[in-house]
């Protein structure tokens, strides 16, 4: 036998009704409506609003290391990374990022010991076992020369990322590690662009900058 249970439903007093809604109720749903608004609406205006762009301009470096620069094409965005000026100290150095159309471009530079293979060699397995286990190296390994006459290797590669290109420099014990990737199509738009960048790779000091 089942028991049946009867439900009363209470009538909400017309003191606290308006338009049949419980006014009660009413502040609560206001601030949800609120919460959704400057999510749905505000944030994106103000986000499309506030330029981030850090645009690159003609003959502009970014130093990776104490004595090691690039210089990214100009109409790039910097998304991170120190730029190289007359006044710059070569401590401020680092990691650089620099992108464009969906195509990034990562410059990064530590201290190494043995040859640009050794150094590439070593980038595909961090990458496809930490970063990346989608990576995939695709063909061999090619060599590429610098503007300054540094030789390094370079090696494209694909992944859920993307297509893209890894490379690897070693100019007087520091290891330089380039890495380019982005949609295909975009990609093969932006070849030019990071040949030139991966080429502009270079040593500097102190008396070049003043």
């Amino acid at each position: 036998m089942f028991w049946q249970r009867s439900v009363r439903r209470e009538r909400v007093p017309v003191e606290h009704r308006l338009f049949g809604i419980d006014k009660r109720t009413m502040p609560l749903g206001l601030v949800v409506l609120g919460v959704f608004v400057l999510a749905t609406v505000v944030v994106p205006r103000v986000d499309r609003a506030v330029a981030w762009d850090d645009e690159v301009q003609a003959g502009e470096q970014l130093r990776v290391a104490a004595e090691v620069v690039f210089t990214p094409t100009a109409g790039w965005n910097v998304e991170s990374g120190f730029r190289a000026d007359g006044g710059g100290s070569a401590v401020d150095s680092g990691p650089a990022i620099v992108v464009s159309d969906g195509v990034v471009f990562f410059v990064e530079a530590s201290s190494f010991n043995g040859g640009a293979s050794d150094l590439l060699e070593q980038v595909e397995k961090v990458t496809s076992s930490v970063d990346d286990p989608s990576f995939r190296v695709e063909g061999d390994p090619a060599s590429v020369t610098t503007d300054d006459g540094v030789v390094g290797v370079v090696q494209s590669y694909s992944s859920v990322r993307g297509d893209g290109v890894v490379a690897a420099f070693v100019i007087d014990g520091t290891g330089v590690k380039v890495t380019a990737y982005g949609p295909p199509q975009q990609m093969t738009a932006a070849a030019d662009d990071v040949h030139a960048m991966v080429t502009s790779i270079r040593r500097t000091n102190q008396e070049d900058d003043a």
